[in-house]
């Protein structure tokens, strides 16, 4: 603001303060201003949409590096009673955001925090910056001009004037259809004979017991085959689910070539046998094969293992004996050892594997005919899935043909015992409790290659190492 536009603003707002031994422009003296304007009230204030009612960091220190260079507007040197104050304030602020309130010097008992309170008060604006010299106020983001204060009050009136229309058209509305309602003295027919009977004339006789009979088992059949047909598209989208999850297990297994036994391999006497089998069992540090089973990290361990000893313990959990048979074959030919003996002890079964007379250790420790570390737990995961999906299947296809059953002898006239009928363990709020299927394309795991495979591996040597 230039200095001349600065002098007439002041000038409008009040008596200027001789004493200032300042810059110019010279300041307005505030305690000149009356203390108490008749009607003053603190102005109206609305923050528009979208904008924070306070300032941020950096609009705060803008704001207090302007006041900082600006001369002050006002010199004040009382407590109370700054009405007069307030109202020049407010009217500044319709040209001006920042308002600087200079303290008087030499003036007796003046508080800086008295004035800042009291100015907050009486004008909302927010408080910038405050010491012994200045007081800086900010307008603030919902400060309005009085031209826009008067045409919301002009819209404000005008909103309860409307009001006050429409409430008095509801009221004679009400008025008239109320007397409308007591001047009708016709006489009533709902609930009496005259109605019974001229409802039976138009609606024909009540069912019989036979009709309603018929009614109950043709509503019966239609609701079973109703559940055959929900029943018959589930299993439809369950077969297209397993052809989905056996594709993604043959992309996941698509890198897995196992190795064959090897045609010359070491023979064992029942005598080294025997005490392979013993040592084997009597060993504390094992390998505990998890829900990946044979892979690279696998046959890693077992030869680190057989760096130091040359019987390994393998424990498995959760697997019946065909299914360890299979795996202990498979670590036999993956890793070149002797299979000694699958045992059953309280961990689980336990596979110990003979290293042999002429062990070598191999260059690369990791196989590479072998699944990685995250490909063998996308193959668990899809294993999983499958046989989830065959038992789904299953258990769909017998209760489809119990449904099919019973409503074949239904049609036929033999009505089916209660307690025997799968209808009767069935909830009948099965189509709105049952979620939707969905069926859009699955998110499979992605087949990860083995050069982003990290170095962790899922087994761990367990016990101190002998």
């Amino acid at each position: 603001m230039e200095l001349s536009d600065l002098n007439h603003m002041l000038d409008e707002l009040g008596p200027r303060f001789k004493d200032w031994i300042g810059r110019e422009p010279l300041p307005v003296d505030a305690d000149l201003l009356p203390p108490v304007v008749p009607g003053y009230k603190t102005p109206f204030r609305l923050l528009p949409y979208g904008v924070r009612h306070g300032l941020r960091d950096k609009d705060m220190t803008k704001f207090r590096r302007l006041a900082r260079a600006a001369p002050p507007h006002f010199a004040l040197g009382r407590n109370r009673e700054l009405q007069g104050l307030a109202k020049a304030m407010v009217k500044m602020w319709e040209k001006c955001a920042i308002t600087k309130i200079a303290i008087k010097r030499g003036v007796q008992n003046t508080c800086n925090e008295r004035m800042a309170e009291e100015l907050k008060r009486l004008t909302g604006g927010t408080l910038l910056s405050r010491n012994k010299d200045f007081i800086v106020f900010y307008r603030g983001n919902d400060f309005l001009p009085s031209v826009v204060t008067g045409a919301l009050k002009e819209r404000r009136e005008l909103r309860d004037l409307q009001q006050d229309e429409e409430e008095q058209a509801r009221q004679m509305t009400s008025d008239y259809i109320e007397s409308k309602s007591k001047a009708s003295n016709g006489q009533l027919v709902a609930g009496t004979l005259a109605e019974t009977l001229a409802a039976t004339t138009r609606w024909r006789n009540q069912l019989t017991i036979e009709d309603v009979d018929k009614m109950t088992r043709d509503s019966t059949l239609a609701k079973r085959a109703s559940l055959v047909r929900h029943l018959e598209k589930k299993l439809a989208l369950a077969k297209g689910k397993l052809k989905k999850a056996e594709k993604a297990l043959a992309k996941v297994q698509q890198n897995l070539e196992p190795a064959d036994l090897p045609d010359d391999l070491e023979i064992l006497t029942d005598e080294d046998r025997f005490l392979f089998r013993k040592i084997g069992l009597s060993m504390k540090p094992f390998l505990l094969l998890g829900r990946r089973e044979v892979y690279s990290g696998t046959i890693e361990n077992m030869h680190l293992h057989w760096k130091h000893r040359e019987l390994v313990k393998i424990i498995v959990r959760g697997k019946s004996f065909q299914q360890v048979k299979h795996i202990a074959i498979s670590l036999e030919a993956e890793s070149g050892g002797l299979l000694v003996s699958v045992d059953k002890t309280t961990k689980g079964y336990a596979i110990i594997i003979y290293r042999g007379k002429n062990y070598q250790c191999p260059l690369p420790l990791r196989p590479r005919n072998l699944l990685t570390r995250r490909q063998a737990l996308a193959r668990s995961i899809e294993l999983q899935r499958r046989e989830g999906l065959k038992h789904h299947l299953s258990d769909l296809q017998e209760r489809i043909e119990l449904l099919k059953s019973e409503l074949e002898e239904m049609e036929n006239g033999r009505m089916v015992d209660d307690g025997r009928t799968l209808h009767s363990t069935l909830d009948d709020s099965l189509f709105s409790s049952e979620s939707e299927e969905d069926e859009g394309e699955e998110a499979y795991l992605e087949v990860y290659d083995s050069g982003n495979e990290d170095n962790c591996d899922e087994h761990e040597i367990v016990g101190s190492v002998l």
